[in-house]
């Protein structure tokens, strides 16, 4: 009887000893899953964390190469704008120096014929009687004259209208033949005289009762040239 008793406090014993040790494995079993899943939790968050960071970096990267790109397509654009303000000023520079050359030719021509208009016009010229019984005294022709100048281009049409072009530059041939100048100058006639080109003045200085007539021709782009003066009895 006491063997037997023995016998089932080994047993139980025993039965106790393996479920301790049974209990014990599942214990670790838990917490090793717990602890895993601990781990793989923070692992992840960490994973998480560190791709948000790199995602908000490349972010702020990519956000400041465009700023950069901008910022030197911007530069790039005002280089350009500048050069091409450039480019634009200096054409229109040498545009101004040039029409400033080309007016200061004209401009010396000009004076070139008036000063040889203040010249004494008989100087060099052929002076010759007129025709008996007519009215003209002496005939006077110069091979020295020279066409006046003109503003006007192309084709040519005379006018006849006081204050035009035409009658201003006839009036410097008038004076270039006769040396009277046009603010002495009183214009009897000045009329057209057989062709488009051609045309004849009466003209005398004021306070002179001397009478001069006076033929002029146009010369294409020269302007008006004196041919003949006649001096009127």
């Amino acid at each position: 009887m006491n063997k037997t008793r023995y016998g089932n406090r080994d047993k139980r014993r025993k039965t106790n000893v393996v479920l301790n040790a049974l209990i014990g494995i599942v214990l670790i079993l838990i917490l090793a899953v717990g602890y895993q899943l601990i781990l793989g939790g923070e692992k992840e968050e960490t994973s998480n964390s560190k791709i948000s960071d790199q995602q908000e970096t490349q972010s702020e990267e990519t956000a400041a190469d465009q700023e950069d790109n901008a910022s030197d397509e911007a530069e790039n654009k005002d280089k350009e704008t500048q050069n091409t303000s450039g480019d634009e000023q200096s054409a229109e520079d040498k545009a101004a120096e040039e029409k400033a050359a080309e007016e200061k030719a004209k401009e010396e021509e000009k004076q070139k014929k008036e000063k040889e208009q203040s010249e004494d016009p008989n100087e060099g010229a052929t002076v010759t009687e007129g025709e008996p019984g007519s009215d003209v005294a002496e005939v006077i022709e110069n091979p020295n004259w020279k066409p006046v100048g003109t503003t006007q281009e192309g084709d040519h049409t005379a006018v006849y209208d006081k204050g035009s072009t035409d009658w201003q530059e006839m009036t410097k041939a008038l004076t270039a033949a006769t040396g009277v100048q046009a603010d002495n100058m009183t214009i009897w006639r000045l009329e057209n005289n057989g062709s488009p080109d051609d045309a004849i003045g009466t003209i005398s200085a004021k306070g002179s009762d001397e009478k001069l007539r006076v033929s002029i021709q146009f010369v294409e782009n020269e302007g008006w040239k004196p041919v003949k003066v006649e001096k009127l009895k």
